[in-house]
């Protein structure tokens, strides 16, 4: 099941907005006299005066905000991120009006993460617009995708655990590389076929860095995979991988983001919402790809029962098995 997230935004000039407070991130090649462009830190109060907020990519644990600011005739296009976890944000600006491009229009960037769900992350300079015309309006449109998770990271070894509580008997209906929704981003994913209301549990200890548990309904249409179409827990691991557990029951999920979760602990209720033609849970470790579009899907294997470890296979049945949380939370 491919996730994405598109945003069209228009913009027009409006020098009403008060000065912003000082934020600090990372420059790029021709916004700032920096001796080290694209790394050194950058005052967004000297960028300009914010002419321009756009929030969305919104859920539990935070949101995306990107900014416009201006000083004279020079435009900046800024990202910020107010999740506690790095996201990969492929973007665009295009159809300029009284505008013209100083930097490239386009690209991916790792947004750096706040220190805690809806904290202040680092602003991110995208790109550099020149304002043709003072004396007119001008206008662009942004469009944007982003993946919640570092492309950097690589996952450590670990046996994770079965998702649902000891005693309860669930058969993979979709494995890795399954030929219905299981390829690219999510080419190691297993789909349990747990009816509405199972308990979920988490796999692996970790920290909740994002949720969703205000959608309702499912399909099988492309409007589906838009995340904002499914209920969902994302947990960081140790390791900085991430375990995504989808499609979750509306309104069940039991876990905020910041929250230092334990194996075996719930986390939410499955469910039958987003890109789903049947109930059951989605599973599976991942984090972004650098191109903000995808994601890059880990192999993994389960504890599936006292002394045995597998890769979860198709069509077969599984029967949860442990009874405490077997390690301690990250902290």
């Amino acid at each position: 099941m491919r996730r994405w997230f598109v945003l069209a935004l228009l913009a027009v000039s409006c020098a009403t907005s008060p000065p912003p407070p000082p934020y600090y991130g990372p420059a790029q090649p021709g916004c700032c006299d920096e001796t080290d462009p694209g790394t050194a830190p950058v005052d967004i109060t000297k960028v300009g005066r914010l002419d321009d907020r756009m929030v969305d990519f919104q859920f539990d644990g935070g949101q995306l905000e990107f900014d416009m600011y201006r000083l004279g005739n020079r435009i900046v296009q800024t990202v910020r991120s107010r999740y506690a976890v790095p996201i990969m944000v492929s973007w665009s600006v295009s159809s300029l009006e009284n505008l013209q491009a100083v930097t490239s229009p386009s690209g991916a960037v790792l947004v750096p993460p706040a220190p805690q769900p809806l904290g202040v992350g680092p602003v991110i300079i995208l790109a550099e617009l020149s304002q043709l015309d003072p004396t007119l309006r001008y206008r662009r449109e942004l469009s944007f995708r982003a993946r919640f998770g570092d492309p950097g990271i690589q996952p450590s070894p670990y046996e994770y655990a079965l998702p649902f509580p000891r005693g309860q008997t669930f058969a993979v209906l979709q494995g890795f590389h399954g030929a219905f929704s299981h390829r690219g981003s999510n080419e190691f994913a297993v789909d349990f076929d747990c009816p509405v209301a199972t308990p979920v549990l988490a796999t692996r200890p970790g920290v909740v860095v994002a949720a969703n548990a205000t959608a309702q309904g499912s399909g099988t249409t492309s409007d589906f995979l838009d995340y904002k179409r499914t209920n969902f827990v994302i947990v960081m691991h140790e390791d900085g991988t991430l375990g995504e557990y989808m499609h979750l029951a509306p309104a069940t999920v039991e876990v905020k983001p910041g929250q230092l979760v334990s194996r075996g602990q719930e986390l939410a209720l499955s469910g039958n919402t987003g890109f789903s033609s049947t109930p059951h849970l989605h599973f599976q470790v991942m984090t972004a790809a650098r191109d903000g579009v995808s994601a890059r899907s880990f192999p993994f294997e389960m504890a599936v029962a006292p002394n045995r470890t597998e890769e979860p296979t198709l069509s077969r049945r599984y029967t949860g098995w442990e009874t405490r949380a077997v390690d301690a939370p990250m902290r």
